[in-house]
């Protein structure tokens, strides 16, 4: 039997490690213990660095461990849960994708995926009650300490979303942990049930054992968009964007996906709610719609970059819905920044302006879908252009047919662009 043993209660960084390296190695769930070990020894003064004494063997043989997205997403969420067999139940769900192909979108009634969704479900209701009391409470009083019992280990994924609603110094106390920003970084120490005499080692985090959580960083100059020089790079000083005030309701930034070397570019409105919870471009409705026509115009999605004009979620509240509100021009103009970056990166010689604000955005000055679409045009940088409709248009027509009509009209839009591609390359010269 093979114990392993997690520095914390939401040890991802150690957990991420074992799984890949006993993936690999074929070790079975049930040959594997996980233990956490009491708290007091992670935060005892001299106890031995945690990177150190939590590291794993080898993770593999140097091959991607490749989940499926929603695999991921539930992973992350559920390893928060204040469940004392997750650990186990979410290595066993990674071992049966990779090792027994469970297929986790069509097994719906499995044991393990339904408990997977459900922990997921909770955790993801309760880190919307903590950043709503967060909030309130520091509303009027931006400085101070506020006491909380959430139910499950919440604290310190909120680390980020804390930093990024008050600025000014603030502690979070928590019976399993206590999280504090001095101004300069953020630190998490023992929780109120260890007592007030328990001894503090305060622990950095996005270091050592708090490996996958972010680190406490400034938002990026424009001086330091303009000379980012690889997307992975651009993307990460886009997570703490803070130039218009979508920051602040939103849950993340998402910013934009696909290769840098892709030919097309596809530009939308905004992340909508699944999006901004997922934290990826188009994976709502608009964006099964979307997925649909590239099929059909036989363009694969992994071979375009997806992105939005805007990176944040702009949205008002409806009881415990979030409904979409168009985002306005301080936000466009906010975000051109990371859209004119995108393009300067992956230089594409077609970008597809879906919707309005797409359009605007990129061509600064008014847009009239009606009169404008379906027609590939320069753009000053010497690439093209195309405007077609945003996905979301074809979802809000009422008539079936009206909606037929118009899928029509966007997936012709879409062969458009595949003929443009096919036409581009056949023009290029061929290279040894």
């Amino acid at each position: 039997m093979t114990q392993i043993l997690l520095a914390h209660q939401v040890d991802l960084a150690t957990w991420r490690r074992a799984t890949r390296h006993h993936v690999f190695a074929g070790t079975r769930p049930e040959d594997i213990t996980w233990l956490v070990q009491p708290s007091e020894a992670l935060f005892h003064p001299s106890s031995t660095d945690p990177q150190t004494l939590f590291s794993t063997p080898d993770e593999g043989k140097g091959e991607l461990l490749r989940l499926p997205r929603r695999l991921v997403e539930r992973l992350v969420l559920a390893i928060q849960a204040h469940e004392p067999e997750r650990f186990s139940l979410l290595y066993r769900l990674v071992f049966r994708v990779v090792h027994e192909q469970l297929d986790i979108r069509a097994a719906v009634d499995d044991p393990d995926v339904k408990q997977l969704d459900a922990l997921a479900e909770v955790v993801t209701e309760e880190t919307h009650r903590f950043r709503a009391d967060f909030a309130a409470t520091f509303r009027h009083d931006r400085r101070g300490a506020w006491a909380c019992e959430p139910a499950h280990y919440i604290i310190e994924a909120n680390a980020a979303y804390c930093l990024e609603r008050v600025a000014e110094p603030w502690a979070v106390q928590a019976g399993y942990r206590r999280m504090q920003w001095d101004g300069r970084i953020i630190q998490f120490g023992p929780g109120s049930e260890e007592g007030q005499n328990a001894p503090l080692s305060w622990q950095r985090d996005g270091a050592g054992v708090w490996q996958g959580y972010p680190k406490t960083v400034l938002p990026p100059t424009a001086d330091e968009v303009a000379k980012t020089r690889t997307l992975d790079q651009l993307g990460s000083e886009a997570m703490d964007c803070r130039a218009c005030a979508l920051w602040e309701p939103a849950t993340r930034t998402v910013f934009g996906e696909g290769p840098v070397t892709a030919r097309v570019m596809l530009v939308g409105e905004q992340p909508g709610d699944q999006e901004d919870l997922a934290g990826h471009p188009f994976v709502g409705p608009a964006g099964q719609v979307l997925d649909r026509a590239l099929r059909e115009a036989e363009i694969e999605r992994p071979d375009v970059y997806v992105t939005n004009a805007v990176k944040h979620f702009r949205f008002v509240w409806r009881n415990t819905r979030r409904l979409h509100q168009k985002p306005d021009q301080e936000a466009v103009d906010a975000c051109r920044i990371w859209l004119n970056a995108e393009r300067r990166l992956i230089q594409p010689i077609l970008v597809v302006m879906m919707g309005v604000t797409a359009a605007q955005s990129l061509l600064k000055r008014p847009v009239t879908i009606s009169r404008e679409r379906s027609r590939i045009f320069p753009l000053e940088d010497g690439s093209h252009g195309l405007v077609t409709v945003h996905p979301s248009y074809l979802l809000r027509l009422p008539n079936e047919a009206d909606k037929q009509r118009e899928y029509q009209r966007f997936l012709e839009d879409l062969r458009q662009v595949k003929r443009f591609m096919e036409e581009s390359q056949s023009t290029q010269p061929s290279v040894l």
